[in-house]
């Protein structure tokens, strides 16, 4: 299995460096490190462009194949005005499992700002996408303790349920399961003729506690689990949430091309402001889109 770090000699590339090389370790997937150039395809002949490639790329590698030198990673250079649509084809022909990428520099250090590469990326990628906070490389400590699933009872998100047990289950952690019941908006409810703004609420706050129990019974014993109710504007809470979390996992919105990483409004929310690692997975995958449930059981205490 192949998983993709896009990579540059930046802060925020080495912050996907380590992201990506930390779960290439826990899923026992091999690393591609890829370094997109925007330049023109047509620059030069091909061969000249290859070898003009290679040569700009050469200290930046030598430093991620240092840097990964346990796990044997893989290089490529790719000459793209596009970063998102290199890095999607990429993906595709390695039918790589995950893109791991850095966040943008303009957001606040801890935290996680995706830039136009990265929004652009999430909205069809043909795999699931991990993203890194700023700062993610400096941090002591990159342990997976506490990994935290989003739900809200839909298909995508019994997909992130299902591997986030396969992280908890694998590497000996606990499972935070987080689900939102969002107030009623001004004029929302009023359009609910037979229900008050107040019994909408304690109807939805009822019905969504019957949705994370539903996902607390699925956990299996001997992992521990905590579910958390959760009120609030959902992107809020989940970035709140997140703050206790070394890894978020997101399912995808809920339309869409099958097999593909769709960003909504809510996961949007949460990549801006999360700070800890979030993985969004792509819609229709399965219940194990990266093969956690096969990776090694060996707790992974960091890449360090």
């Amino acid at each position: 299995m192949k998983l993709i770090v896009g990579y540059e000699a930046t802060d925020q590339g080495r912050d996907a460096l380590e992201l990506g090389g930390f779960l290439s370790e826990i899923l026992a997937a091999t690393p591609l490190v890829a370094t997109v150039m925007p330049w023109p395809e047509y620059l030069m002949p091909p061969r000249d462009l290859e070898r003009a490639l290679e040569v700009d790329t050469s200290k930046s590698f030598a430093t991620a194949r240092d840097r990964l030198a346990h796990l044997d990673p893989e290089t490529v250079a790719v000459a793209n005005h596009s970063p998102a649509e290199a890095l999607y084809k990429l993906a595709e022909e390695e039918r790589a499992i995950l893109v791991v990428i850095g966040s943008s520099h303009r957001g606040a250090l801890g935290r996680v700002l995706l830039g136009s590469m990265g929004v652009s990326l999430l909205h069809g990628a043909p795999c699931g996408i991990a993203v890194a906070p700023r700062g993610y490389a400096e941090r002591t400590r990159r342990n997976l303790l506490r990994v935290g699933v989003a739900f809200d009872g839909s298909p995508e998100a019994w997909s992130a349920l299902e591997t986030g047990i396969g992280f908890a289950d694998r590497l000996d952690t606990s499972l935070t399961v987080l689900t939102v019941a969002e107030p009623a908006r001004y004029g929302y409810s009023a359009s609910l003729s037979a229900l008050a703004a107040d019994e909408y609420e304690t109807h939805q706050h009822g019905e969504r506690r019957q949705i994370l129990d539903r996902a607390l019974t699925r956990v299996p014993d001997g992992i521990p689990v905590d579910g958390r109710l959760l009120r609030g504007d959902p992107g809020q809470c989940l970035s709140d949430a997140a703050k206790g979390l070394d890894l978020l996992i997101m399912g995808s919105r809920g339309y869409g091309p099958l097999r593909r990483t769709l960003l909504g409004s809510v996961a949007a929310r949460v990549m801006h402001t999360a700070e800890c690692p979030l993985l969004v997975l792509p819609r229709g995958a399965g219940v194990d889109p990266l093969g956690v449930s096969r990776a090694p059981a060996e707790r992974t205490s960091s890449t360090a």
